[in-house]
């Protein structure tokens, strides 16, 4: 036997150890480190241990299991840090709150304009919250506001919500279907869970599509917290769905192999507050029109988000808002359209417009972009807009009339006063801009009744892209708008910024 010296001796014994105290550096082919056992990617779909491609479950982490929020080592945590407490859990026949997304900075704006309606309509209260950006929770425990209350500065609502836990993928879609329409033993179920069920199994096939959401989509990230574990969730709830309610089948086909369109529409919204714990919406969606497709919710844009972004050099980044108005529209001018640009320098919504193929005529006291003042196609006027006299529009033809002028609120009310009660478009799209932090929301209602008592159909939005003001849609009220303008099928201009997890007919 060799003898050691006592310095090599006590070497060996460290290396031998539990590596110095420290715990031992033996890797396996499982994914972690023994001893602190780091998981580095895992994610089996169930366990909620790796999560997120080795973020090791960072939306569990967020909360104890008394609900207080953790402390934080590193900076990529921090991400969670500002989520509020999550909700408590939602028991039968209780409130249920409801949630709106909006642009990520005006959500005091979106509470106060909720408030604003609760003030003018009733002598009641809710409570509106943020508990993430880019997201209100509204408590609405008289029933105040309607199902389908549509504001202004949301981009998507999550109506009469359910609160549910449970530790694996398929433990939170059964808890999910279980709260909205009943468990397989039925012995949690109240008045809206019963009714939604009935109606459910009786609605078209291909009528349900399911969004799978996380908070970190209400700020348009790309690669948010949990999403990967939250779209599990919504594939197992398809896969559930599938078996009991034609609605979660695909669309059926006619004898010519043509879809049929369904004559409603479902939506199904699960988010995850934590890896345990989700908030989910079912409800049957609102047509809003003028499109065939524009429902409320959205059941087209998980979140309100669309990706608008068009590739190649544009004059402006204002275009973005256009596309978000046909995107919420849910329709778009024909290629025999003519279109009535107003202050359209640089010329960003006229370059939107000359990619459909219409022809423009843009007025400005400014030259458009070079490339546009070469386009044959488009008819440039140089003068005011505000007094501009379209001479070229065909009475019952597909005319648009498009603006993003910066101007008082009162002078857009003028110009769509002007245009409607002359019928001088069939359809339009203005933005509206506000002075100082807070928008004019009496101006934007005298707007809407000015609109309305020309007789067209008006919505207003604040989009994403927007920033201190809002978006009308204006379009006329027509039973049969064929050839007057054209459905908008996803992917012709914007795409869902997120995928939709399930959706007949999308």
């Amino acid at each position: 036997m060799v003898a050691l010296s006592p310095i090599l001796l006590t070497s060996y014994l460290l290396a031998t150890s539990n590596d110095g105290g420290r715990g031992k550096t033996r890797r396996s082919g499982r994914g972690y480190v023994d001893g602190p056992r780091t998981f580095r990617g895992r994610d089996d779909g169930n366990s909620g241990r790796g999560g997120e491609g080795g973020r090791g479950g960072l939306g569990r982490k967020r909360y104890n299991r008394e609900g207080a929020k953790r402390t934080y080592s590193n900076d990529e945590d921090m991400r969670q840090k500002d989520v509020s407490p999550l909700p408590p859990l939602t028991k039968a026949n209780s409130p249920r709150p409801s949630y709106y997304t909006c642009r990520h900075t005006y959500e005091s704006t979106l509470m106060n304009e909720i408030h604003r309606f609760v003030e003018m309509n009733t002598d009641g209260k809710v409570i509106a919250t943020s508990p993430y950006p880019g997201l209100v929770r509204v408590e609405d425990e008289d029933e105040i506001l309607l199902e389908h209350y549509n504001p202004v500065y949301a981009l998507q609502s999550m109506p009469n919500t359910v609160v549910v836990s449970a530790v694996s993928i398929k433990g939170i879609a059964k808890a999910v279907l279980a709260a909205l329409l009943g468990g397989e033993d039925d012995t949690v179920v109240d008045a809206i869970t019963i009714q939604q069920r009935e109606s459910l199994c009786a609605a078209d096939r291909g009528s349900l599509n399911i969004h799978a959401l996380v908070p970190g989509m209400c700020k348009g990230q790309k690669t948010p917290v949990m999403h990967h574990r939250s779209t599990k969730i919504g594939e197992e709830l398809a896969k559930m769905m599938k078996k009991v309610y034609p609605a979660a089948r695909k669309a059926a086909i006619d004898d010519e192999g043509n879809i049929v369109e369904p004559n409603e529409r479902w939506l199904l919204q699960v988010m995850l507050q934590s890896n345990d714990i989700a908030v989910a919406s079912l409800t049957q969606c609102k047509f809003l029109g003028p499109g065939r497709t524009s429902y409320w919710p959205n059941y087209c844009l998980p979140v309100g988000l669309a990706k608008v972004d068009i590739e190649g050099d544009m004059p402006s980044s204002a275009y973005r808002k256009l596309m978000e108005g046909f995107e919420c529209m849910r329709i778009m001018p024909s290629k025999s359209a003519v279109v009535v640009d107003l202050g359209a320098c640089p010329g960003g919504w006229t370059s939107v417009m000359r990619r459909l193929g219409c022809s423009v005529v843009a007025v400005d006291r400014s030259a458009l972009d070079p490339v546009l003042m070469s386009d044959d196609c488009v008819q440039f006027v140089k003068g005011d807009a505000f007094t501009f006299e379209p001479t070229m529009v065909e009475e019952g033809g597909d005319c648009w009339m498009i603006s993003d002028i910066i101007a008082y609120p009162d002078r857009i009310i003028e110009l769509l006063d002007k245009w409607c009660s002359g019928n001088l478009a069939s359809h339009m799209i203005v933005t509206m801009k506000f002075q100082g932090e807070e928008p004019a929301l009496d101006e934007l209602d005298k707007a809407v009744k000015i609109v309305e008592s020309h007789a067209y159909d008006c919505r207003v939005k604040h989009f994403f892209n927007n920033k201190n003001e809002v978006t009308f849609m204006v379009s006329e009220k027509r039973n049969d708008l064929e050839g007057k303008a054209l459905d908008l099928p996803l992917g012709i201009l914007g795409t869902p910024m997120y995928p939709i997890t399930l959706g007949g007919l999308n």
